[in-house]
């Protein structure tokens, strides 16, 4: 899990306190506080928001999200592992179909 470790990392390194944060998602600091100890995920719909508000790329809050949103999917690692070969290579032949 590597959402929530960056967004405390970037929070702290900027000298915000959680409230802030909070604030501008509208969201109550206990929730940020838990996205942050990585017990919750942020929905979303808050990601443009939030990379905003930490002056980040869009896609680098996107891409952490994501990979905490799959690794919250895979129970088992042997069979979460091939399932992603598996999407791998439907987006590696997707990406040749659309060049």
């Amino acid at each position: 899990m590597a959402f929530g470790k960056r967004i405390k990392e970037l929070r702290e390194s900027k000298g915000l306190f959680l409230r802030e944060v909070g604030a501008a998602l509208e969201l109550d600091n206990a929730f940020i506080s838990k996205v942050e100890n990585e017990e919750r995920l942020l929905p979303r719909k808050h990601l443009e928001r939030l990379a905003d508000f930490l002056k980040v790329p869009l896609d680098e809050m996107l891409i952490l999200w994501l990979s905490d949103k799959v690794m919250g999917l895979i129970d088992d690692k042997e069979i979460g592992k091939q399932a992603l070969r598996i999407v791998l290579k439907e987006l590696d032949t997707t990406n040749k179909s659309h060049h």
